[in-house]
């Protein structure tokens, strides 16, 4: 199915790394660490049943508040963050990732949940952390769709969340675009044999649209300097646009471009990510502003800060 370069890109990306994980004895294993024993560079994989089903996880590090770093569309949060952005910030504090239901390795979605919005997403795995015992307060790091499920999630438990990084995020003005190109349904999900991984996208954004305002909570979007996405790139201002809005959800935002950098920034550039991260940690930890961007970003040559209201100038 024709999903668009960015969708079908991390559906590819995601179908090889189911293939990875089911290619038996010859496929590389992640390590995983004996119990007792979990260091910040050694997280160890672990499931969580959610309501019948279970997600795969991991955590690592000490420390609040959590930091929840959420895939982009059909990705592994555990094979994504996992190698490098994972273990770097669990060096400052407690983090977690996951696998989405249907993603990467935790299994497949019930017939019998429904309806399947990032609503529904952003429950699933607020369900995880409290099977875990994981608490609040969190920081929410969301890639492209994560970026959606990341401010669903921040809409339905506000007092849980002091803070939140967007990685090039989706948004809902792109909707409309991918509608009238036929870019076809979202399907969020890798395994197989699944019936329930359908995403009700225009409910997403009905949900997104009566979301509250972040008010002054600490948030850095980061866009990518490269505008991949074959749908978008017919609309490159408004795609500009859509990402400055992003940035003016809270008060207290920072906007930064990652120049020549395109959509998957966690591998090209994760460099950035983390340093955003570790820049929203003190002002979520001490409910305090955010430092000028040119502090937390001074180490990459790629960061380019935007003042407010700024557009970022994407290549395509």
């Amino acid at each position: 199915m024709d999903l668009g370069s960015r969708r079908a890109r991390l559906a590819v990306f995601g179908l090889v790394l189911a293939a990875v994980a089911c290619s038996g004895p010859a496929a590389p294993v992640r390590q995983t660490a004996p119990a007792g024993q979990v260091t910040p560079a050694q997280p160890r994989l672990e499931y969580a049943d959610v309501g019948g089903y279970r997600l795969a996880y991991e955590c690592a590090g000490e420390g609040q508040p959590t930091v929840i770093l959420e895939a982009g569309y059909t990705a592994s949060g555990v094979d994504t963050y996992g190698g490098a952005i994972l273990p770097a910030v669990a060096g400052n504090t407690r983090v977690c990732t996951y696998d989405r239901a249907g993603d990467g390795v935790s299994d497949a979605r019930p017939e019998s949940v429904r309806p399947l919005t990032g609503a529904t997403q952003a429950r699933e795995l607020h369900s995880l952390l409290v099977a875990v015992h994981v608490g609040p307060p969190f920081i929410l790091v969301g890639h492209s769709y994560g970026g959606m499920i990341s401010r669903e999630f921040g809409a339905l438990y506000p007092g849980e969340v002091s803070g939140m990084v967007l990685i090039d995020a989706s948004s809902e003005p792109e909707i409309p675009v991918y509608d009238r190109l036929n870019a076809g349904s979202w399907i969020d999900g890798t395994v197989q044999p699944a019936s329930n991984q359908q995403i009700d996208i225009h409910a997403t954004v009905r949900e997104l649209e009566r979301a509250p305002s972040l008010g002054r909570m600490p948030l850095i979007v980061i866009t990518a300097g490269v505008l991949e996405d074959q749908w978008l790139q017919t609309v490159p201002r408004l795609e500009a646009e859509a990402q400055t809005r992003l940035a003016a959800l809270s008060a207290d935002s920072i906007h930064v471009l990652d120049r020549g950098i395109g959509h998957f920034i966690l591998s090209q550039d994760p460099q950035i990510v983390i340093a955003a991260t570790q820049a929203v940690l003190p002002a979520a930890e001490n409910r305090q502003v955010l430092a000028p961007c040119a502090r937390d970003f001074r180490a990459d040559p790629a960061a380019l800060c935007l003042s407010a209201g700024q557009l970022g100038h994407q290549q395509t």
